[in-house]
């Protein structure tokens, strides 16, 4: 299982670093599809999911430059707050569509939360709107992700 969570969180650190370079329409946001990695794992290990949800923030803010930043603890936490609920959808039933987009959702309000306690002003919660709208795009991609990865899992099996 080791080994296992060493190359998914590798994965989902390239992802991330590649991410990087892809622009992104509102200001300080990234695409987020290093998250799929997560979705997947999320939908049958939970501790594994928030392993590899640390492991991704940890590694790729420090090949991007930004670990330590307001924008990395934002990130970091969300990424976290998404695994714990897409993990929870998962129990309740819900496939990768609605953990993804719950997840997502989650995501944004945590970093919103979190950036609002760095700036010290809840007019960042005037984003949130775009935000929930350009993520859930970013949701939709980290399903299609998700189950890819899930087929290669079980063709590999």
């Amino acid at each position: 299982m080791v080994a296992l969570l060493g190359i998914m969180i590798a994965v989902s650190s390239s992802i991330y670093i590649v991410e990087s370079f892809i622009p992104f329409p509102l200001p300080v946001g990234r695409w987020g599809f290093s998250n799929s990695v997560v979705l997947f794992f999320a939908s049958f290990d939970f501790k594994g999911s928030l392993i590899i949800a640390a492991g991704k923030s940890l590694i790729g803010s420090l090949f991007t430059g930004r670990f330590m930043t307001p924008g990395f603890v934002m990130g970091f936490v969300g990424a976290l707050g998404a695994a714990v609920v897409e993990w929870v959808m998962f129990r309740f039933k819900f496939g990768y569509f609605g953990a993804s987009i719950a997840g997502s959702a989650v995501n944004n309000v945590l970093q919103m939360l979190v950036g609002a306690y760095f700036i010290k002003s809840g007019y960042i919660f005037s984003l949130l709107p775009l935000f929930l709208a350009v993520g859930s795009i970013s949701a939709i991609g980290n399903v299609y992700l998700a189950k890819s990865y899930e087929r290669f899992w079980r063709e590999m099996k």
